[in-house]
């Protein structure tokens, strides 16, 4: 099992994620830095972290400069089993019922179904492009956002309230009156490239009225924590024509803590973040005030990650996108060991998209984002519901970006 920091933070980009590539030498910057920090006492912070890892020279470790490039998605996958649609599999006493919400790929809107695929709820949009990521509020409005085009909010009749245009991506989250969402922009930064044109992830704090209240730059928090070395620096390489733009993290995960969990650790204050970053196999705990890497854990543990969510015990459940196959592991931050893991043998696996949500009995419901399945196992992984997107062009099935299971008593615009 590949638990804990065994190997004390390896960069596991090029030499696990990246096997068939050959690795070349990181930057001077990024060998001295490791040093530098290695060399460095923890220094003390007032959320009380956990101790800093000790870092590594990762100068023989390094991201090509085409592993930068940015990620191309599928809109779906052909499936010889194209023929299956909706519910498959439903062991009613076993799972842990609710409604589900979710949208399809190129889908301008999202559907809230029933344990038996049946159709409680439609949002459908005239807008342009198809949502990657949506949060329903009680009242029935839902949170929508068009990957690199504009972030919106459409009530219950699939009226647009407001709608900002920015280069949005991945993913939201509702913070009581906030959300907090993903963004991009593209600048030279002289410690990646000199000249070539990077994107700097940012995290920006809105208004449920989708007014700009503060952002956050994840690739600062990054740069200015001791684990700046995981940064992959391409200086030497020369600019090729027409490169499109180095995505240094590809931050891919946002979640801001609630402080109901406050008490089992610091980490878990309330407004801190957890985010992942998929470019560095990283994911990540920062001081919601100052934006400092409290905690982070992944690389050579974990490969191309998705959706890292805190659960209810303190640890952290992350979709581990793997190469062949995937995984979903239970992670404890505190003692930084895989607690549970559902890998079974017959397999599963999404390369560019995944999700997992623990559920109050106990449950994991998982999304296969990139084949469009979504099935529940319970905690000795036993299968007890299973769902195939219906959409289905050519035998190819429409990815789900994520499935979320919600309490139908608490969705007010049902009653």
């Amino acid at each position: 099992m590949r638990d804990g920091w065994k190997h004390r933070l390896l960069f596991g980009l090029a030499g696990i994620a990246m096997g068939a590539a050959a690795a070349t030498m990181f930057s001077a910057y990024a060998g001295e830095k490791a040093q530098t920090e290695a060399s460095k006492p923890a220094k003390p912070s007032k959320a009380t972290p956990l101790p800093r890892r000790q870092v590594v020279d990762s100068r023989a470790r390094a991201l090509e400069i085409e592993q930068l490039q940015a990620l191309g998605y599928v809109d779906g996958t052909y499936d010889p089993d194209s023929h299956l649609s909706d519910v498959l599999v439903h062991v009613e006493d076993a799972v842990h019922d609710g409604y589900n919400f979710y949208s399809s790929r190129k889908a301008r809107g999202a559907r809230l179904i029933d344990m038996q695929g049946r159709t409680v709820h439609e949002w459908e949009t005239a807008h342009k492009g198809g949502w990657q990521h949506a949060e329903l509020l009680p009242n029935g409005d839902v949170i929508a956002l068009v990957k690199e085009e504009r972030l919106s909010r459409y009530d219950k009749n699939s009226n647009s309230i407001w709608s900002v245009d920015g280069r949005f991506h991945h993913d939201l989250w509702i913070h009581g009156d906030e959300i907090y969402v993903l963004a991009r922009r593209a600048k030279v930064i002289d410690y990646v490239h000199p000249d070539w044109p990077a994107l700097e992830d940012v995290i920006e704090v809105r208004t449920l009225d989708g007014d700009l209240k503060r952002e956050i730059s994840v690739l600062d928090a990054i740069h200015d924590s001791d684990y700046a070395f995981l940064l992959p620096s391409v200086r030497h390489k020369e600019r090729a024509r027409g490169g499109s733009e180095l995505d240094v993290l590809h931050t891919n995960h946002v979640e801001v803590f609630d402080g109901s969990l406050a008490d089992l650790h610091p980490l878990y204050a309330k407004g801190n973040i957890l985010i992942s970053m998929r470019n560095i196999n990283g994911i990540a705990i920062l001081d919601g005030e100052t934006a400092e890497v409290l905690w982070m854990w992944g690389p050579t543990n974990l490969i191309f990650q998705h959706h890292p969510t805190l659960l209810r015990n303190g640890h952290i459940l992350v979709f581990d996108n793997g190469h062949r196959k995937s995984r979903v592991v239970e992670i404890d931050p505190v003692s930084d060991r895989i607690i549970w893991e559902y890998a079974p043998k017959s397999g599963f696996f999404s390369k560019t998209r995944g999700s997992n949500q623990r559920l109050p009995n106990g449950n994991t419901l998982i999304t296969e984002s990139d084949r469009g399945y979504v099935f529940e196992v319970t905690p000795d992984k036993r299968v007890v519901w299973k769902f195939a997107n219906p959409v289905v062009n050519k035998k190819r099935r429409d990815a789900i970006w994520r499935m979320t299971r919600i309490d139908p008593d608490t969705l007010t615009f049902l009653d």
